[in-house]
């Protein structure tokens, strides 16, 4: 479940902290779901509302991420790409215009960024293309970015049988 509480969304974002207590009974109550939560300056009042709640994150659930987009879900690249907080317990991934054509670049400013710290990317909008007339995910995108990121220098993956080797 990706929670997205930005105005662009259509939420009233004005009293995101209340939210918070609500957000966390949920992800009790269903443990067995994945809750994924965006981390913006729209947002704050929710995710710090939910820090504050957690003992400063030392009793994060388990079943909560954070991605961090700044772009708010409309795809926009980052400027930079921010570390994750001292102590956090909880997974996080970043967002905001990624795309086959940056992964490689993003990547090495992610893993700066994360100082050595687990992390995923998240993005759709970029893995799109337009065949036979309809707006399609596009798997040839998608394999673009499996290649640049089991072949960067600063990740240590293995390479997926399913591809072939491009070096």
């Amino acid at each position: 479940v990706q929670i997205n509480a930005t105005a662009i969304n259509g939420v009233d974002t004005t009293n995101l902290s209340s939210a918070a207590p609500v957000l966390l009974e949920m992800t009790a109550k269903f443990q067995q779901l994945e809750f994924i939560l965006q981390k913006n300056d729209e947002t704050k009042p929710l995710w710090e509302g939910l820090l504050k709640l957690t003992d400063e994150g030392s009793n994060w659930p388990s079943n909560v991420s954070m991605l961090v987009d700044e772009s708010k879900g409309t795809g926009v690249l980052a400027d930079s790409w921010p570390s994750p907080d001292a102590g956090s317990s909880y997974r996080f991934g970043y967002a905001g215009g990624i795309s086959p054509s940056n992964i490689t670049k993003v990547l090495t400013d992610v893993c700066e960024a994360s100082s050595g710290e687990p992390f995923w990317v998240d993005m759709e909008s970029r893995l799109r293309s337009e065949k036979n007339g309809a707006d399609v995910f596009d798997l040839d995108k998608c394999y673009q970015v499996v290649e640049a990121v089991v072949s960067h220098p600063q990740l240590s993956l293995c390479h997926p049988e399913y591809l072939p080797q491009t070096n």
